[in-house]
């Protein structure tokens, strides 16, 4: 990977459209924005190791930051088969996506913060950025120190709380007072570690809608920005409570995986729920979006009886999005902002969310029907044109040792079916590499499949 990357030419959507401009990205940020760039790559800069990409008739946006992603996987409401799968890195990297933070879910008894945590790091290593939220849906909740404080505090990827459910009928119901003392200890963390300290909650079909949430409002001093309720476009009800939730003040997350299907025709289209709330006068940085990506979607009857599942894509976060700029008409810097700059401020992500000098160079260009092009993740090139070229670790199944396909007959003998070893002349100095240097390691060896 070239030191320096200079991306030429791009239509530039900061989030605030600076028009056409050169970006030179200088290891892991953004050096430099300007009009013409060009001499970086004439004179002495020629012998510069720059590798430079024309996007003319490409638009440039920050990475997309999704705050809702069940990155270990999750579901497992009709039993274990339904445990929806791990996330693969090039899943996440191909929807644009270059921020992501983990969630449980429904599950906390086969499935732990630790493991979320665990995976974070995988995903962090292989090339994206990762944080988490402690907890599951049930209050009291799971945690890996013994208190959502102190994993806020203590765990530098816990920013908050989540995904507690609420007027759900898998949620544990808590009451006013127990919400509110797992908000202040989301507050707490986040003051002391220095963090969002936000309490995301999943929201459900009961009555009760955001009824909690107001009434939290009127009795407590807790910001109402740091509850973040999401899947608020599950039926139009609830989407009217979003509205005013969002009108007093309050954060609304829509879900852009939650979407009218054969088996589901009350949610409202993300699209059209962002257009709703816009004009019903929620401040555009007080909507976010984020996908539900791998987690299950259950659908009941009136009975309770589990009649459909299917899983969450995080692909859905960019279609979504594009939906709300060419078929609702939201202009491109409110729609963009929704999934990128907004989150970055709801979450204290001072570095991300924005193409800004100094900030992470992670970078999205598409071309002008909006269709993923080139994907930058903290500046290294990880999808061209449309697909990945950077993988998980074990990816590629056919590539894991005992899988189909790895070995030319089923049951026999196969002595390639070991382990990937350094060659003799290969022996390296430095016993303690960085992340850096063991990234590049694994990437020339082929470690990762």
């Amino acid at each position: 990977m070239a030191m320096f990357t200079l991306i030429r030419n791009a239509d530039v959507y900061a989030p605030k459209h600076l028009g056409k401009k050169d970006v030179l990205v200088v290891g892991r940020q953004i050096a430099v924005i300007d009009d013409n760039l060009g001499f970086l790559t004439e004179g002495y800069g020629a012998d510069l190791d720059i590798e430079v990409f024309d996007a003319k008739g490409m638009y440039l946006f920050p990475g997309l930051i999704d705050q809702h992603v069940h990155m270990a996987g999750g579901g497992g409401e009709g039993g274990f088969h339904y445990r929806t799968p791990e996330i693969a890195l090039s899943h996440i990297t191909t929807a644009g996506v270059t921020t992501l933070v983990g969630v449980l879910g429904t599950d906390g008894v086969t499935r732990a913060t630790s493991e979320l945590l665990a995976k974070a790091n995988g995903l962090d290593f292989e090339g994206v950025t990762t944080y988490i939220y402690c907890g599951a849906y049930q209050v009291p909740t799971r945690t890996i120190t013994g208190t959502p404080r102190s994993d806020i505090v203590l765990i530098d990827k816990v920013i908050g709380v989540g995904e507690i459910a609420i007027a759900d009928t898998r949620s544990s119901h808590p009451s006013e007072q127990e919400l509110a003392e797992l908000a202040s200890e989301a507050r707490v963390g986040g003051l002391l570690g220095g963090k969002a300290g936000v309490l995301h909650l999943h929201v459900g079909d009961d009555d009760t809608k955001l009824s909690i949430l107001f009434e939290l409002a009127k009795r407590t001093e807790l910001p109402k920005t740091m509850f973040v309720p999401t899947h608020v476009n599950r039926n139009p009800d609830l989407l009217e409570d979003a509205v005013r939730w969002g009108q007093a003040g309050g954060i609304v997350d829509v879900t852009s995986g939650i979407r009218p299907d054969k088996h589901d025709n009350i949610s409202v289209k993300p699209s059209k729920a962002i257009k709703k709330l816009l004009e019903n006068g929620v401040p555009p940085h007080h909507i976010t979006m984020s996908s539900d990506s791998n987690g299950s979607s259950p659908i009941f009857d009136d009975s309770g009886k589990l009649v459909a599942m299917g899983i969450g894509s995080i692909a859905t976060l960019w279609e979504e999005t594009r939906d709300t700029i060419v078929e609702e008409g939201i202009d491109i810097e409110t729609a963009v902002s929704i999934v990128t700059k907004h989150v970055a401020r709801l979450l204290k992500l001072g570095h991300k969310g924005a193409v800004k000098k100094g900030m992470d160079a992670d970078l999205m260009l598409t071309d002008d029907k909006f269709q993923i092009q080139h994907v930058f993740a903290k500046g290294r090139l990880v999808v061209e044109d449309g697909k990945p070229v950077v993988f998980g670790t074990y990816e590629n199944v056919h590539t894991v040792p005992g899988s189909p396909g790895s070995k030319s007959e089923a049951g026999k003998e196969d002595k390639d079916r070991g382990r990937t070893m350094l060659d003799s002349e290969e022996d390296d100095p430095d016993d303690f590499p960085d992340m850096d240097e063991r990234q590049h390691k694994s990437r020339s060896r082929n470690y990762c499949c």
